[in-house]
């Protein structure tokens, strides 16, 4: 009589066949690989879900997985009985012509009249001092925000009550300072210039792109270039064009870098030795840790300008024809 097979053992078997095959998996190797930004993306909720094997790839633009290998691939050719379409997708990296950094800056005294002038003697010795470093006035803008009273509670006792009074106390001035630069090297001395004459809140940087229409013309015409080769190519397989009309649909856009800074947790602490005699903690500032993280290159059929150290404007363009074909 043939004995019936363990189950316990061969549960046993299976749960360990699983557990190599999970740490031989591509998908592990990934966590390890990705660092930082992979257990940021967990923090936030937009991480590949791992919980039940199904990949959730809702996380920006692609997987760090995907960004990191650059995989190009070419979308799409989809058909039926009446029409098909080809399509092409192309992404440019353009380094900008010109940036326009604006600081912040206010300025608190007894009166408004002191309010302004202690705030202008700031900006005028911030702008004297970054002109020797190619800046012309021409290309700096002080823009007034706002100018309000500050004030403070007074008590005013009474034999069985109090009573609080606001008292002005003085005023605060706040003005930004735009300044345009095409340098990108500079920004570091601009930067001591600024907190040297206590300005020390940087808004934005905002990067210009002097002839987009340019940029978006040559995508264009890469994409007719790509979709024409498609075209030729697919003759091959006996595909036919006699078609009664075609239509093109056009779809551009840019994303430029101050849309693509993401935050990242940092593994560093920088506390003392608490059980050192004498040693303090160092305080730490609540200004996140940011990193540039341009657009993934998953999806496109050519990437123009792939290779990047800097932050750059990224241009894309998707150019699709659908050719609908005569009734036989």
């Amino acid at each position: 009589m043939q004995s019936k097979p363990n189950i316990k053992k061969m549960k046993k078997i299976f749960l360990a066949f699983l557990l190599f095959a999970f740490i031989a998996s591509p998908l592990f190797c990934l966590s390890q690989a990705a660092g930082n930004w992979y257990y940021n993306q967990k923090k936030s909720g937009n991480t590949n879900n791992f919980d039940d094997g199904i990949i959730n790839n809702n996380a920006n633009e692609a997987n760090y997985y995907r960004q990191t290998k650059q995989q190009y691939y070419t979308p799409v050719y989809s058909s039926n009985d009446t029409s098909f379409t080809i399509g092409a997708d192309v992404m440019m990296n353009v380094k900008a012509d010109e940036y326009v950094i604006i600081f912040a800056t206010s300025q608190v005294g007894e009166t408004i009249e002191i309010s302004h002038d202690v705030i202008n003697k700031r900006i005028d010795a911030f702008i004297n001092s970054v002109i020797p470093l190619g800046i012309k006035k021409e290309d700096i803008y002080i823009d007034f925000i706002s100018q309000f009273p500050i004030f403070e509670v007074e008590v005013e006792k009474k034999l069985f009550s109090k009573t609080y009074n606001e008292v002005p106390k003085g005023f605060e001035v706040r003005k930004n300072i735009h300044l345009r630069y095409k340098d990108s090297k500079i920004v570091e001395q601009m930067l001591i210039k600024a907190s040297q004459n206590e300005i020390y809140d940087i808004v934005k940087v905002d990067y210009v792109i002097n002839n987009s229409q340019a940029v978006y013309d040559s995508l264009r015409a890469t994409c007719v270039r790509i979709i024409n080769e498609k075209a030729k190519e697919y003759k091959k397989l006996g595909i036919k064009y006699d078609a009664k009309y075609q239509t093109v649909n056009d779809n551009i856009s840019s994303t430029y870098p101050l849309d693509r800074y993401s935050t990242f947790a940092e593994f560093v602490k920088y506390t003392g030795d608490e059980a050192k005699p004498g040693s303090k903690t160092l305080p730490r500032s609540n200004v996140p840790a940011l990193y540039y993280d341009k657009k993934a290159y998953t999806g496109y059929d050519l990437v123009i300008n792939p290779a990047v150290i800097e932050p750059v404007v990224q241009f894309t363009c998707n150019l699709t024809v659908k050719f609908v074909l005569k009734k036989q």
